[in-house]
């Protein structure tokens, strides 16, 4: 650990990270047991996490969950990101062109956050709040793999857990490297019903300074609609042209990976 990281501020986040759309709350104990940290750091930690107003304890089960000025953090960062700004001027147009479901998604370690979403203009049959999925499963997670180096891929499949979403969902690493380096060439990312049953996607990498990858334009639609080599054909360039029109090197992204 760099003598500027502050181990005490990384312990906290560690409790934080705890909380995914599978857990809700957690007692003392199980925050003792899955951190592994010292029963006295979590009580101090918990205590301190509880005056900030990040965590509550339930009165009546004891359990920790996060307090809803978590959401603040969120809120602020779609209404001051650059690209979060930017985004409705090229996604909007991208969905009536299309009327597809329109997305832009952003990479956290391991998984892919779909923040900016514009429904499908002619079903509205997505919906609108964030969710968070598996990157290496996801068209947006594999746009901005593509453009990764090596070695981060590899830490972001070994720290996956190659766990099917659905019957086709592709778990072998080896397959996953080989769709990437087809991605990279040619410049668009797909899933074929790996996420959801039914539904295809294409995406292309956002690109910031550097040429680092800092979100993804995703298009998703009903397999009913067009099975995926049509929607590549048909999507390929309008999905590509909102993620160069949105690509910029004043744009920067935090740290993608961190064991």
């Amino acid at each position: 650990m760099s003598d500027l990281q502050l181990g005490t501020l990384e312990k906290a986040v560690k409790i934080l990270n705890l909380y995914d759309e599978r857990v809700d709350a957690l007692t003392f104990s199980e925050i003792v047991v899955k951190t592994g940290l010292e029963k006295g750091s979590v009580q101090r930690l918990l205590f301190s996490l509880q005056n900030l107003g990040l965590l509550r304890r339930h009165q009546k089960t004891k359990r920790y969950s996060l307090s809803p000025r978590i959401v603040s953090f969120a809120v602020s960062f779609s209404q001051t990101d650059p690209l979060m700004l930017s985004a409705p001027k090229y996604l909007e147009p991208l969905a009536r062109l299309t009327t597809a479901a329109i997305s832009l998604a952003i990479m956290d370690g391991i998984n892919v956050f779909y923040m900016h979403r514009v429904s499908n203009l002619v079903t509205f049959d997505l919906a609108l709040l964030p969710v968070r999925r598996l990157a290496y499963t996801t068209a947006a997670g594999r746009a901005m793999l593509s453009r990764m180096s090596d070695a981060e891929i590899t830490g972001i499949l070994a720290h996956s857990p190659m766990t099917p979403q659905t019957n086709k969902t592709i778990v072998d690493p080896d397959q996953i490297r080989r769709i990437l380096t087809r991605a990279r060439e040619d410049g668009i990312a797909w899933q074929d019903e790996e996420v959801v049953e039914n539904e295809i996607g294409i995406a292309a990498p956002v690109l910031g300074d550097g040429g680092i990858p800092v979100a993804a334009v995703t298009l998703s639609m009903n397999k009913a609609e067009y099975d995926l080599e049509t929607a590549l054909r048909r999507f390929t360039i309008p999905v590509q042209t909102a993620a160069r029109n949105l690509s910029n090197p004043a744009l920067t992204a935090s740290r993608i990976f961190a064991a």
